[in-house]
């Protein structure tokens, strides 16, 4: 071998030692296959409940009765949370919430499709008596989500990272509140408000996913 032909090999052996292992390796599976574009998303919120069934995913330890969204193919997605089931009538690409009203029956919500993964998605489910109800933000004196209506949901994308209190407003008054929200960028927090009469409680939980093979 010349000078230049040791040279150039020089160089080229300098460069693979600076590559990432990460770009080495991208042939070898480190990088997940990516989500099929046609899936839905499923998930299931019954409060009381630990484990929930999923297109025959079993998902233990839900948060506060909310499970993980779960990517399934379109379709009737059969649900059950413990002795209770239910079907979603799934399309291509869209996000349902499987819950049972205070009748027994199952009520699919169909959820807002995360819109800008700068900021947090804030979910707010209204499946109190309350005919409809306002997530408010008291730091900045205006309602971040507006006139939910009973057995339904709303959402919006909110600056992240950061960290708020919210209130539910209903009638003029405040009913519930949520202390220490906390806002990630590329995630999500569900707020759940239930209650009837002049007893109210809301809680936030965190939105997670779970990856179906």
């Amino acid at each position: 071998m010349n000078g230049i032909s040791k040279l150039v090999a020089g160089i080229r052996a300098a460069l693979l030692l600076s590559m990432p292992v990460a770009s080495l390796a991208a042939d070898d599976g480190l990088y997940e296959k990516p989500v099929d574009p046609n899936s839905a998303f499923v998930r299931v919120l019954s409060p009381n409940t630990n484990v929930a069934v999923i297109d025959g995913k079993t998902l233990n330890s839900l948060s506060n009765g909310l499970s993980p969204y779960v990517n399934v193919q379109p379709g009737d997605i059969a649900v059950t949370a413990g002795d209770t089931s239910g079907t979603v009538p799934a399309q291509p690409g869209a996000y349902y919430t499987l819950t049972w009203g205070p009748d027994g029956k199952p009520l699919v919500i169909q959820d807002a499709a995360p819109t800008d993964p700068s900021k947090a998605e804030v979910y707010l489910y209204n499946l109190s008596d309350k005919t409809t109800v306002n997530l408010f933000v008291p730091a900045a004196k205006v309602d971040a989500i507006a006139d939910v209506a009973m057995n339904d949901s709303k959402a919006v994308a909110l600056k992240a990272p950061l960290t708020i209190d919210v209130e539910l407003h209903a009638d003029g008054q405040t009913i519930a509140k949520v202390a220490g929200l906390d806002l990630k960028r590329k995630g999500g927090v569900t707020v759940i408000l239930t209650g009837s009469g002049s007893a109210y409680n809301a809680i936030a939980v965190e939105n997670s996913f779970y990856r179906a093979q």
